[in-house]
C-alpha cells in the first residue's frame, strides 16, 4: 500500500503518536523518524522541530526519501476564534503566513512573491478527517490557520492576526508545511487541537493540554487510517 507520512513539530505532538499507532522502529536520518504500519498503510512519523524553515525541510526531506502518498501535520494551536474552546480540533481549509511582510511593493499582508496567501489543504483527506471526527464525536472545526516563527502570547496582536486574516487559530508550522507540499505534489491535511486563546496565558496553558490534546489528535489519525 502506499505509504503515509506524520508530521509533528514538538517531540510530546509525536510521542502520543508514535504509542497509539505502535511506531516502534526509529531509522536513520536528519530528524527523529519512526516506522511502524496502521491497518494497511506503512506509516513514518518525523519529529520536524519547531518554526516554518523546520517545517518546510522535513516535507521535502520525507516527500524525496519515502515518496509517501498522502500526509498529515498536526499538533496543538493558539485558539484566535473565540467559539474554539480548549480541546477543540480545527482542521484547516487553507493557511496562512502572517508575519510575512512584502506589503512595502504593493502585496498583501501575508501574500508571498509567488503572489500565493492563503494556502489550502487538499480537500479529500481534509474531508476524511472531518468525517471520521464527526463520526468520533469529537468537536472539530474547519477554518484557517495562521503560521509564523514566534510563539503569539500577546492578546492584542492575536486579535490583530485575526481581523487582518480572518484566522482561526495560530501555530508556528502549519502553513509552510502545506506550501511546500503543495509544491512537491504531496496531498496533506493540516490538523491542531486548542490548548489555549492565544495570549497574555497562552505559554501556561499550551504546557498544561499538551499531552491531553496531542492524544486526541493521536486517536483521531488511528481511525482515519483505520477506515
Amino acid at each position: 500500500m502506499p505509504m503515509v507520512a506524520l508530521f509533528a513539530a514538538e517531540g510530546l505532538e509525536a510521542q502520543a503518536l508514535r504509542r497509539l499507532l505502535s511506531l516502534k522502529e526509529t531509522l536513520d536520518g536528519p530528524w527523529i523518524i519512526h516506522q511502524g504500519s496502521l491497518g494497511r498503510y506503512p506509516v513514518v512519523l518525523v519529529e520536524t522541530g519547531v518554526g516554518k524553515v523546520a517545517a518546510s525541510a522535513a516535507v521535502a526531506y520525507a516527500k524525496v526519501r519515502f515518496n509517501p502518498a498522502q500526509a498529515f501535520w498536526v499538533g496543538v494551536a493558539g485558539a484566535l476564534n473565540p467559539t474554539l474552546k480548549t480541546m477543540d480540533l480545527i482542521l484547516a481549509q487553507d493557511a496562512v503566513q502572517y508575519d510575512v511582510d512584502i506589503t512595502a511593493f504593493g502585496r498583501a499582508p501575508g501574500e508571498l512573491a509567488t503572489g500565493e496567501r492563503f494556502i489550502p489543504a487538499d480537500a479529500g483527506l481534509t474531508s476524511k478527517v472531518l468525517r471520521t471526527a464527526q463520526a468520533m464525536g469529537l468537536p472539530i472545526q474547519l477554518g484557517r490557520i495562521a503560521s509564523a516563527d514566534r510563539f503569539l502570547a500577546h492578546r492584542g496582536e492575536a486579535e490583530e492576526v485575526r481581523r487582518v486574516f480572518a484566522a482561526d487559530a495560530v501555530e508556528m508550522e502549519g502553513a509552510a508545511a502545506l506550501w511546500t507540499a503543495r509544491r512537491l505534489g504531496l496531498p496533506m491535511a493540516l490538523l491542531r487541537a486548542i490548548t489555549d486563546q492565544a495570549g497574555s496565558e497562552a505559554p501556561i496553558a499550551f504546557e498544561t493540554f499538551l499531552e491531553r490534546a496531542s492524544e486526541r489528535l493521536a486517536q483521531l489519525i488511528s481511525q482515519v487510517l483505520s477506515s
